[in-house]
């Protein structure tokens, strides 16, 4: 019994995991169009997007684009990220 509890809670958990981090984003879409606003081809932009989507959740995402830098810690992480994640797609439109 104990065996199929734990089966169904990782079950929901991933389901969880994946509804919240790929179906429920609030921040994609603007986050998507930010980037393309500022010149970068679409596959550039659509690649920086997935990888900021992937290390951050949505509520650190709504705070890349409101541009909250309250938080000297998560500003140097964003900045941090945010460039590897350039590096990382610089490759996509070559």
């Amino acid at each position: 019994m104990s065996k199929v509890l734990l089966w169904i809670a990782v079950v929901m958990g991933a389901i969880y995991i994946v509804r919240v981090n790929y179906f429920g984003s609030k921040t994609y879409e603007p986050f998507m169009n930010g980037c393309l606003v500022s010149g970068a081809s679409e596959s550039r932009c659509s690649c920086l997007t997935d990888y900021v989507h992937e290390r951050f959740d949505d509520l650190e995402v709504g705070r890349i684009l409101r541009s909250d830098r309250s938080d000297t810690a998560f500003t140097e992480r964003v900045d941090r990220i945010i460039a590897a994640g350039t590096l990382a797609c610089k490759s996509v439109d070559q």
